[in-house]
């Protein structure tokens, strides 16, 4: 493992969620993070901040993340509980005075995420954790592109779950899972997990897709979606059925781009991204980001020649945080999601929801209000919505 960062002060971590996605991805990350020290943890459920706690062994353990909050120990507050919390934790943290990384999607709907902006002090950090930002693919692109890429031309990603994905990495790669002890806290509003998959899987999962176009190309202006079910077969996960979302974007710069995510496919997980630019070409695959690794290849018109990042390092969780407390200590510009960012990424997924709805219509992500599950369109020069 190598660390670019090195600074003589530690930022203190608290963590409000004990489950999945913090046992499998952060946890690690934070044990490895030197800049990081975790001070506390929080969590409803007493089985999983018990078993949390003898993973990471915090300062402090709390039963509800608003005592965290109140910690003053705690600089930095990394929220990763259910989407529908995340805008109101993240509010409260912000008026506690913290600095906050909220895991993605930033929120559910585009109005609390963009009331947002009233809450962010202007010495306070809010990331939003689209940790594929930190691949060296992605790394080595965003420079090529900067100082001899130049404008891009065409761009085209891909996002493939695997029905075989979690029968892999559940036995082989994650530590054994804690099922919770019934006290979990559940959010008011509809469970879209259990009654609507398909808002349930382009929220979860376009994300990452929307973030890094929008990272390597520039801001996204319209989208035009389409989304149908799929039927699998007999192998995997097939019982629940698929998801094919084919996705078109309209970027400000006047470039062009497609993303088709797939959920899931039959066979191995991978995404991945080509780049056509004025000086050159981008290919980068990563076939699965728990598994570390990826690969890139990149053609240099001005050179005239090909070549590839080392990528011995995409511990993305771990490389977000570093970045996030290089920020917060030295005060450079942050490398992370920021919250711009994360309101684009709700506006546009809100849009493409919107899209799939009306058979493919150009959806400009300015004009959208709502959820995925419900999105809506606003009317900005008289201030009234249409259905």
């Amino acid at each position: 493992m190598t660390t670019e960062f090195k600074h003589p002060e530690r930022i203190r971590l608290g963590v409000i969620g004990c489950g999945p996605i913090t046992l499998n991805a952060h946890a690690d990350a934070i044990a490895k993070t030197e800049n990081i020290l975790l001070h506390a943890i929080a969590d409803r459920d007493e089985t999983l901040l018990a078993d949390m706690s003898r993973r990471l062994r915090p300062a402090r353990t709390y039963r509800d993340g608003e005592e965290l909050l109140n910690d003053p120990r705690v600089d930095l507050v990394l929220i990763a509980v259910h989407d529908r919390f995340h805008v109101p934790l993240a509010r409260k943290a912000l008026a506690a005075g913290k600095h906050v990384l909220v895991e993605k999607p930033l929120g559910v709907t585009v109005e609390e995420c963009e009331q947002l902006r009233d809450a962010l002090p202007g010495n306070r950090v809010l990331a939003v954790g689209c940790n594929r930002r930190f691949l060296p693919g992605v790394r080595a692109t965003k420079k090529f592109l900067a100082e001899e890429g130049g404008h891009v031309i065409s761009y085209t990603s891909h996002y493939y779950d695997s029905t075989f994905r979690h029968a892999v990495t559940q036995p082989n790669m994650f530590p054994p899972a804690v099922q919770p002890g019934g006290n979990v806290l559940k959010p008011r509003g509809p469970d879209w997990k259990a009654n609507d998959r398909r808002a349930y899987n382009w929220l979860t999962h376009a994300p990452h897709l929307l973030d890094l176009a929008r990272h390597l190309v520039g801001p996204i202006s319209a989208v035009r979606a389409t989304h149908q079910e799929v039927a699998l077969g007999s192998s995997g996960r097939a019982s629940a059925g698929g998801h094919a979302w084919r996705l078109d974007l309209r970027f400000a710069n006047a470039a062009f781009g497609q993303s088709l995510l797939l959920l899931p496919r039959p066979g191995e997980f991978e995404e991945g991204f080509q780049l056509h630019c004025a000086g050159g070409h981008v290919r980068c695959t990563f076939p699965y980001v728990w598994f570390q690794r990826e690969d890139t290849l990149i053609y240099s018109a001005n050179r005239k020649m090909f070549w590839s990042p080392d990528a011995q390092d995409c511990h993305t969780f771990r490389l977000q945080l570093e970045a996030l407390a290089r920020s917060i200590l030295t005060g450079v510009p942050q490398g992370n999601a920021n919250l711009e960012d994360g309101i684009a990424g709700i506006k546009a997924l809100v849009a493409g929801s919107y899209s799939a709805l009306k058979d493919g219509t150009w959806v400009d992500i300015e004009t959208v209000c709502g959820d995925v599950a419900s999105p809506r369109l606003r009317l900005r020069a008289l201030g009234a919505v249409a259905s």
